[in-house]
């Protein structure tokens, strides 16, 4: 038996596997003496430069909301320390992994969503967007535990998603639905709770608002329009984007002397999908090449809210009638910049590092005026 609290802190890369091109996991280190030690994996990996022993997750596009899980995290280890104290029971690890497995039936559903998604076997992007859909529920605040899990509480979660964020779509709220359901049914399995509320729940997908691309004019108008230098460095990284096709996560990750390759005096971004590993390749466009040269060959930084939010000051700036968001830079490049100038989908699909065809469809819109184009060559048929 431990005489005293075991001591808790984070550890990253206890396996000594982490570089600059290959992330490695945050785990929670449980000391309860020198012959006894447990490590719990947070389901969160992010690359060397994004620790600090300090403050955790730094210069991650969810580095807020990760540090805000992981805490999360500590907190329930020590809330089971706690009971256990209050129960007087022996501290050990066998008898703390016994809690914290539920081989003691849990009471909190909100600590059986987050341990049920750190073990389940999926892809690290599928987690996050768990993980993001935990945090939201942890924010609701009204099904902490099992006796929570309701039809009514269900709906009022549904009624919270719309309020908490007014413009968000019915497929944003039914992801979080989708995302939150497996936990509920996998409770409902095992006896936690009496019913599943989602049998008795209408989760209606909805439909996809369609994204819009800057046009040409529109892009040249954010070229030149005059910013502050904060404001200034948000339009740099857009301008970016939008002339190689980067999303934010692999531009984050970029760097000029490890990602880029040279031909005849040219450009090209040789990498891989940060979110699904897969590869591309890309032109460095003049005005993306513009941009680095100005940054020094190393693009800013900043967080991905703080990123979206500046790009809905210069939207307001501009008077844009149409959202400017990280997403559209990517939709830029494939439509207005790529499509426009005649690059074939199956080359739009290799710059954007997509699998298949139907994916580059999705973000290659064809402009009005490239069908006007087209059409004159039928407007001659006598």
């Amino acid at each position: 038996m431990s005489e005293t609290m075991p001591i808790l802190r984070f550890v990253y890369d206890r396996r000594h596997k982490a570089s600059d091109v290959k992330p490695a996991s945050v785990d929670l280190e449980i000391y309860f003496n020198r012959q006894e030690r447990k490590f719990i994996g947070t389901g969160i990996k992010v690359f060397p430069s994004q620790w600090c022993d300090t403050n955790h997750i730094v210069y991650h596009e969810n580095a807020e909301q990760f540090n805000r899980i992981i805490d999360a995290l500590k907190k329930k280890v020590e809330r089971i320390f706690i009971a256990m104290q209050v129960d007087q029971e022996p501290i050990t690890v066998q008898t703390f992994t016994d809690r914290y497995t539920g081989k003691v039936r849990p009471t909190s559903f909100i600590d059986f969503m987050y341990d049920s998604i750190a073990k389940r076997q999926i892809k690290e992007s599928t987690r996050k967007a768990h993980l993001a859909a935990w945090e939201t529920v942890r924010r609701f605040g009204r099904l902490r535990s099992f006796n929570d899990v309701t039809i009514e509480n269900i709906e009022r979660f549904d009624d919270f998603l719309r309020k908490e964020a007014p413009t968000r779509c019915q497929v944003t709220i039914h992801g979080y639905h989708k995302r939150l359901k497996p936990y509920v049914i996998e409770a409902y399995k095992l006896r936690y709770i009496e019913n599943n509320p989602y049998n008795f729940f209408d989760d209606e997908r909805g439909t996809s608002k369609e994204r819009e691309p800057l046009t040409e004019s529109e892009l040249e108008r954010l070229r030149t329009i005059e910013l502050s230098p904060r404001l200034d460095r948000v339009r740099d990284l857009f301008i970016f984007a939008a002339y190689t096709g980067l999303s934010y996560s692999d531009m984050c990750a970029f760097r000029f002397d490890l990602d880029t390759v040279e031909n005849n005096g040219r450009y090209f971004i040789n990498g891989e999908r940060i979110k699904t590993g897969s590869k591309f390749y890309t032109p460095i466009l003049p005005p993306a090449m513009a941009v680095l040269d100005k940054h020094l060959y190393d693009l800013p930084t900043i967080s991905l809210q703080k990123y979206n939010d500046y790009l809905h000051v210069i939207e307001t700036l501009m008077g844009l009638r149409k959202p400017l968001t990280s997403h559209i830079a990517r939709h830029t490049f494939a439509t207005t910049v790529a499509i426009l100038n005649d690059v074939s989908i199956e080359s739009v699909s290799r710059m954007l590092g997509h699998k298949h065809i139907a994916t580059t469809q999705i973000y290659a819109k064809m402009p009005d005026v490239m069908v006007e184009r087209q059409a004159e060559k039928l407007f001659k048929i006598g």
